[in-house]
Formats: C-alpha cells, structure tokens, sequence
C-alpha cells in the first residue's frame, strides 16, 4: 500500500516592490494619463479645425410649404448659423435659429449624406390680420408678420390676444353664416368690455353689444334682404330687445321703415 504524500509547503507571497518602486510605477501612471488626455485634445482640435473642410455643408434644402420670400429668408438665416461640417453642425442650435423667424411654427432639420442639410419647416398659415401689426391663424396663434408675404384679402381682427381663439373662433362661425346671405366680414372687433363689432365688406357696421351677440346677428341675418332691398343701410345698431335701428346711407328713403325697437338705446355705451 502507498504512503500519503506529503502536505505541500505553504507558498510565500511575493514581497511587496519597494517603496520607490511603487512611486516611479504611479509618476508613470500620470504622465501617460497626461499625454493620452493631450493626445485626444490635439486630436479633437484636429478634428473641429479639419472636418468642415473635409466634410462640409454645400446645401441647405428646405421642405415644406413655405413662399418664396420666406425660404430665401430661413436659408440666409440658417447660413449666417452655421458652424462645423455635416458632423459636428449643431443642430439644436440651427432648430432653435429656424424657430424664432416670427411665421415659422415648427422646425426639424437632418443630415444628408455627404454634404447636404435638410430642412422642413411647418409655416403659420394666417386666417387673418390681428390689430395693428401681426397675423393670426385658424386655431388662433397670434404672430409677427416679419418679412414674409401677406396674402391680400385678409380681414382684420381687433382684441387683445389673450381673446384671440375666442375671436377667431367666432370669425370662422360668423363668416359662414353671413356668407348665406353674400355678405364677408371685413373687420370683426371686440374690446375689453366685451362690446362686439362687425364691419361688412359692403359697407354695413353692426353694432352687436354685449350679451345675446348669436341672437343679434341672427337677427341681422334673417332681415338683411328685407333691408337692403330698402336701400344701403350704413349701421344697424342691433343692441335692442326684439328689433334693430338703422342708418342709412345719404339720399336714400326706406319705403318701408325698420322695425322698431322695444326701447331705444341709451346715450353712450350700451350692451
């Protein structure tokens, strides 16, 4: 029978280097760490100075339906923007430059391989003017007219902007109901007391007051041809309970009167 062999010897762990060695090891650790850190930044100063030579952005392509005027403007903008190549542009930077042009509502832009940057722009769509210097569009987004072009035609609405969906709202309900009867709504205001205001496109003002506005211009709606197969009426002052009081254009008579109203309206201002 064998003999168990004998128990190994316990192995000796390796001495620790001496205490200059272990400095020289870390003085080398920092000095590579050093040169790497020098190597990437030369590398990435290399890298900004040369890569819009190597790779720059020929073409600023723009998408989307936008006028003529207002493309060249976006391009102008965008190029007076840029830095870099097509990649190290920065995009943010261009998205932001694109969206403070007062009639551009959203922009995003991408890179197209190799030199072209590309551009799509959704432009506010004006329904209508709004007081003295900016547009306004159907859901009500009230904006600056900047350089672009107005379409001719516009109507112009007065408020304050905090009403401008209520306003517009009204206009797009309005302007199809007098349309039945062929008339367009040139000018439609309402002032901080509420006190509402339509000026025809043939010359007719309707004073609408206040309270029961609907009711008022349904009112209107349903006399009109009775009116003006009368003569042209310049005002019809419908802040009445039941009826309307008309002005009429000079050198016309009514052959009919305008039906009276229940109680005249007060001096000054009236609902």
């Amino acid at each position: 029978m064998a003999e168990p062999a004998p128990p190994a010897a316990p192995t000796a762990a390796p001495a620790p280097p001496p205490p200059s060695e272990r400095s020289g090891m870390s003085r080398f650790r920092a000095i590579l760490a050093l040169l790497l850190i020098a190597a990437l930044s030369a590398g990435s100063w290399v890298f900004k100075d040369w890569e819009p030579r190597l790779l720059p952005i020929r073409v600023i392509e723009v998408k989307g339906e936008l006028h003529q005027h207002s493309s060249q403007l976006l391009q102008q903008t965008l190029t007076a923007r840029l830095h870099g190549g097509l990649l190290t542009v920065d995009l943010l930077d261009l998205k932001t430059a694109a969206e403070e042009l007062s009639w551009v509502g959203r922009a995003s832009l991408r890179r197209v391989w190799p030199d072209r940057l590309q551009v799509q722009v959704e432009e506010y769509r004006p329904l209508a003017r709004w007081n003295d210097d900016c547009l306004v569009t159907a859901d009500g987004v009230v904006f600056k007219q900047g350089g672009g072009t107005v379409p001719a035609g516009l109507p112009q609405l007065r408020a304050e902007d905090q009403r401008s969906v209520e306003v517009v709202t009204a206009y797009q309900k309005w302007h199809l109901a007098l349309q039945q009867i062929s008339h367009v709504i040139a000018v439609l205001a309402v002032d901080s007391r509420g006190d509402w205001q339509l000026e025809l496109v043939k010359g007719t003002r309707l004073r609408l007051g206040t309270e029961a506005v609907e009711e008022r211009l349904a009112r209107f709606i349903a006399s009109a041809p009775q009116l003006e197969a009368v003569g042209h009426p310049l005002k019809v002052d419908l802040r009445y309970r039941n009826g309307f009081a008309v002005t009429w254009a000079p050198n016309v008579e009514p052959a009919i009167p305008a039906p009276n109203p229940d109680r005249p309206p007060r001096s000054g201002n009236r609902g």
